[in-house]
Parts: C-alpha cells; sequence; structure tokens
C-alpha cells in the first residue's frame, strides 16, 4: 500500500481502509456535478447559480435532426421531401405554427399531387 499512495494510485485514507470523511472528501475537491431529479439544500447550497435544468425526453427517443430552410423554398423544399419519402413507402408529418398555415400547407400540397390530410 505504501507505494501505491506514494506514487498516487491510492489516497492516504487507504491505509486505514476506510472510505474518506465527508469533511476529508470537501478539501481533496475543487469542483463537483450534482445531479439529481430533486436536489436537496446541500446541493442546492453549493451551487452557484443555484443549478440548471436539464430536460431529458422520458422516452429516451432522440430528438429528431432539424432543418431550417429558406422561407421563399420551404413550400417546394417540403413537396419534394414528401415525394422522396412517398418513394421508399414512408409518411411525412408537417408541421405549421397557425391553424391557418396548416390549412393553406394542406392545400398547396394536395393542389400539388401530394395525398395531405388537415
Amino acid at each position: 500500500k505504501m507505494s501505491l499512495v506514494k506514487n498516487g494510485y491510492r489516497l492516504p485514507s487507504a491505509f486505514d481502509n476506510r472510505p474518506l470523511q465527508d469533511s476529508e472528501f470537501w478539501e481533496r475537491i475543487d469542483q463537483a456535478m450534482f445531479i439529481s431529479a430533486t436536489p436537496g439544500k446541500f446541493e442546492r447550497e453549493l451551487s452557484p447559480d443555484g443549478g440548471v435544468d436539464m430536460l431529458i425526453r422520458p422516452t429516451n427517443i432522440v430528438d429528431p435532426e432539424i432543418t431550417v430552410r429558406p422561407t421563399k423554398t420551404q413550400l417546394k423544399d417540403l413537396l419534394f421531401e414528401i415525394e422522396e419519402r412517398a418513394t421508399r413507402g414512408e409518411k411525412t408529418l408537417a408541421m405549421a405554427l397557425t391553424k391557418r398555415d396548416a390549412e393553406d400547407m394542406s392545400s398547396y400540397l394536395i393542389e400539388h399531387g401530394a395525398k395531405a390530410t388537415y
């Protein structure tokens, strides 16, 4: 054990065959990250900014890739993507911000030969 402690592979507490006491642990580290769904008073006091929220989808499903395209060609791009997926037998979900936009998008897609419903 002496050589392990001397060369930095073990902490001096290895001589006692015991875990570090709380005060010994906090003396040896300069930063810590607390991860908890319900942080306690201790964790909140040690977090300089009060902590941050980490939002994770409970389903563990990775969010889809999002592509931002120019406004001028977005409907043409959407129509192209729909046709490309339709050739592979896939479906496409297109979303709009407002009801009016959804109605207009659906009309445009139907006029250009896509199977679309609103």
